[in-house]
C-alpha cells in the first residue's frame, strides 16, 4: 500500500520572519508506519522543497512548492494520502490542496491532521477531506492502513459520521520510547540539516522529546492536540537519537522544541550529562530551547548544567512581570522565582537568554502594565544577555482564552480565528485583535515599544519617557526608517 504524507507550505507575516522547519510531524508518522510494515511511505515536505520559493499572500508571504507541484508530486498510486495542517492560520491552503488533491485523486483516502483540524474540526470538515483526525496522529493513520472502517476509529471524523460532544481526540502514545525516531531515510535528509533554522551553528536538527502539559495557561492550544498529561522520551533513549545524529550525519547544533523540556529534573539532568560526555568525545554540540522553558523547574544544578553542556540560547516563559496579570493568563510562575533564575543565567553566564512577555492581554489595566515595566527592569539590571520579545496578545483556535474573548466581545474581528474568512495572518508582532476599555490598539503598540526598548540600548530613552499615544505612529515610523 502506497501511502503519501504532505506537509503544506507556511505562511509568514514578513520576510524576515521566514523560518525552516524540520516536519518532524510527518516524518514521525512516516517512520511509525514502517515500523509498523507500511515501507512504502512518500513525504511530500512542500516546505522544504520549495524554500527557496516565496511569494506574497494576503498581508504576508507563502513559502513552499506550488500547489499543483505538491499534487504532481503524489504517486498515482497512493491509496492513503494524509495532509498536515501544523497552524490554524494555514486552514485555506489546505483547503485549496486538499480540493486540488480530491479531484485527482478521487478513490484515495484523503485525511487531514494537525493542529488545525484539532482546534477547530468543524470548520476543517467543511474542506474536500473525507476524514480529519483530532489529537495526535499515529493510532489513527495506522487504523487505516490497516484497513479498519474510519467511522470506527476514536478521534476521527467525516461529515457522515456521528460528532461526539466536543470531539474526543484520538488515544495518546502513553510510552513515547516505544515510537521510532522521525524519519530519517529521505534522500534530501541533508538539506533538512543544512538549512539551519533560527540560530543554528552548522548543521541543525530538531529535537521534541516529550509530549503534552500539565498546566492550564489561558492562551496556549497545546491540549487540544497533545492533551494534559506529560509524557516523556527517556534520556538514554533521546541520548541514542542526538548520538545517531551526531555519528550519521555531523550535527553541530540541536533545537529542541519541547513546550516543557526541563518539567522532569532527573531526566535533563541525564540528557545534559549525556551532551557534555559526547562533546568530550569530540563532538562539538551546542543546543537551545525556541520554545519556553518552564522557569519553577531552573534551579542552580541545573542552570550548571545547562552552560556546561553548551546551552547557546534559553527561551523563558515568563509572559508577564505582573502577578495580578500571571493569575488571570492561569500562568505558573512566580516573580521572586524569575528573579533568582535570571541571576543565575548572568551568573553562569549563558549567552543568551529570551524572556516571553505577552502584552494587551484582557486584564492588563495601565497600572498592571507599569509594573511588569518595572518588573522588567529590575530583571535588565542582573546582566546584559536578556532579550525580551514582546508579543501581542493572540486568541489561538482552541483555547480558554478565544473563549473568553466571545464570550466578553473583545476582539476587533469577530470572524478573526476563521481564516477561512479572514486570510489575515495571526502575527504576535504585527497584529492586535483585542482591545478592552483598558487599551485600544494605539496602546498595545505604546506598550510593545516600550517593552521592546528595554533590550535596545538605541531606545532606552523610549521606554523611559512612556511615550503618549498621540506619538506612538511617528515614532514606530521613525524606528522602522532607521
Amino acid at each position: 500500500m502506497k501511502i503519501s504524507l504532505i506537509n503544506p507550505p507556511f505562511l509568514f507575516p514578513s520576510k524576515k520572519e521566514i523560518v525552516f522547519s524540520q516536519c518532524l510531524g510527518v516524518r514521525s508518522l512516516s517512520a511509525y508506519l514502517k515500523q509498523e510494515g507500511f515501507h512504502d511511505v512518500c513525504i511530500i515536505d512542500s516546505l522544504m522543497q520549495g524554500f527557496d520559493n516565496v511569494k506574497t499572500y494576503s498581508n504576508g508571504y507563502i513559502v513552499g512548492l506550488e500547489l499543483d507541484e505538491i499534487v504532481s508530486a503524489i504517486p498515482k498510486e497512493s491509496a492513503i494520502i494524509g495532509i498536515s495542517s501544523p497552524f490554524s492560520q494555514l486552514a485555506p491552503i489546505v483547503h485549496d490542496i486538499a480540493k486540488l488533491i480530491k479531484a485527482s485523486f478521487p478513490e484515495a483516502l484523503l485525511v487531514m491532521g494537525g493542529v488545525y483540524p484539532s482546534t477547530q474540526p468543524e470548520l476543517a470538515l467543511t474542506s474536500s477531506v473525507d476524514y480529519i483526525v483530532v489529537g495526535e496522529g499515529e493510532t489513527a493513520i495506522l487504523d487505516m492502513a490497516l484497513g479498519k472502517n474510519p467511522c470506527k476509529i476514536m478521534g476521527v471524523y467525516s461529515p457522515r459520521k456521528e460528532i461526539l460532544p466536543n470531539y474526543p481526540g484520538a488515544p495518546t502514545v502513553n510510552e513515547l520510547d516505544n515510537l521510532p525516531f522521525p524519519d530519517y531515510e529521505l534522500p534530501d535528509m541533508e538539506r533538512y540539516f543544512t538549512i539551519s533554522p533560527r540560530m543554528g551553528r552548522g548543521k541543525t536538527a530538531s529535537l521534541v522529546t516529550s509530549r503534552g502539559c500539565p498546566f492550564t495557561c489561558e492562551f496556549c492550544s497545546i491540549e487540544p492536540v497533545y492533551g494534559r498529561r506529560f509524557r516523556a522520551r527517556s534520556a538514554s533513549k533521546v541520548l541514542e537519537e542526538i548520538k545517531m545524529l551526531v555519528d550519521k550525519f555531523n550535527v553541530k547544533t540541536l533545537e529542541i522544541e519541547d513546550d516543557n523540556f526541563t518539567l522532569k529534573k532527573p531526566r535533563v539532568i541525564e540528557i545534559l550529562k549525556g551532551i557534555i560526555e559526547l562533546n568530550k568525545e569530540g563532538a562539538g554540540l551546542s543546543w537551545n530551547t525556541p520554545n519556553g522553558v518552564d522557569i519553577e523547574t531552573l534551579d542552580e544544578e541545573l542552570i550548571s548544567l545547562i552552560k556546561k553542556s553548551n546551552c547557546t540560547s534559553l527561551t523563558l516563559a515568563l509572559e508577564h512581570g505582573d502577578e495580578n496579570m500571571l493569575k488571570i493568563m492561569k500562568k505558573r510562575v512566580k516573580l521572586k522565582t524569575m528573579e533568582k533564575v535570571v541571576k543565575l543565567l548572568a551568573k553562569y553566564e549563558i549567552p543568551e537568554f529570551q524572556v516571553f512577555v505577552i502584552i494587551g492581554y484582557p486584564g492588563e489595566t495601565r497600572e498592571r502594565f507599569d509594573n511588569c515595566v518595572t518588573f522588567l527592569k529590575r530583571l535588565r539590571s542582573f546582566g546584559s544577555n536578556m532579550i525580551l520579545c514582546a508579543n501581542n496578545a493572540q486568541p489561538y483556535p482552541g483555547t480558554q482564552l478565544t473563549k473568553r474573548c466571545f464570550e466578553e466581545g473583545i476582539l476587533t474581528d469577530p470572524n478573526y480565528t476563521n481564516f477561512l474568512v479572514n486570510k489575515r495572518l495571526m502575527s504576535t508582532a504585527h497584529f492586535i485583535p483585542i482591545v478592552t476599555p483598558d487599551f485600544d490598539e494605539h496602546e498595545v503598540k505604546r506598550r510593545r515599544l516600550a517593552v521592546t526598548a528595554l533590550t535596545s540600548s538605541k531606545w532606552k530613552s523610549i521606554a523611559k519617557m512612556m511615550l503618549p499615544v498621540r506619538l506612538i505612529d511617528i515614532i514606530l515610523t521613525i524606528k522602522r526608517s532607521v
